[in-house]
């Protein structure tokens, strides 16, 4: 088997075998599910078709980004994004640094955390101005 093979398999037993990662992603995947659900839960059949819809609010200006109704899923999508793109950061340095990794794994969960906390105010607002 060749060591490119080897070495992959090596960090993705590594990956999977820490509890922490397992947990982590989890916590991540349920943030970034509960998100989109949100949305799709209290807003999606009222907004469906509306031509704009607050999707940013301001303190100082009031709302300041509109839409169309599909964008209200950037946040979901980029809690995704965000997800994806640590786990792969995770791989890449779990033999060198496993601490890094952990760290990685912290920062998916903060992340995808406010993009949850943002979906909600961005949810509770269009149910104020719908």
């Amino acid at each position: 088997m060749p060591k490119v093979v080897v070495e992959r398999k090596g960090r993705v037993a590594a990956l999977l075998g820490m509890r922490y990662f397992r947990l982590m992603t989890l916590i991540s995947l349920a943030c970034v599910l509960c998100s989109a659900g949100l949305i799709v839960w209290r807003l999606f059949p009222d907004l469906y078709g509306k031509e704009v819809i607050p999707l940013h609010y301001n303190i100082h200006y009031g709302v300041d980004w509109t839409g169309t109704w599909w964008q209200i899923f950037v946040y979901p999508i980029a809690g995704a994004l965000v997800m994806i793109w640590n786990l792969f950061l995770a791989f890449c340095v779990v033999k060198r640094e496993p601490m890094l990794a952990e760290v990685v794994l912290v920062s998916n969960v903060v992340l995808t955390g406010f993009l949850l906390c943002a979906t909600v105010f961005v949810v509770l607002m269009n149910i104020v101005y719908g």
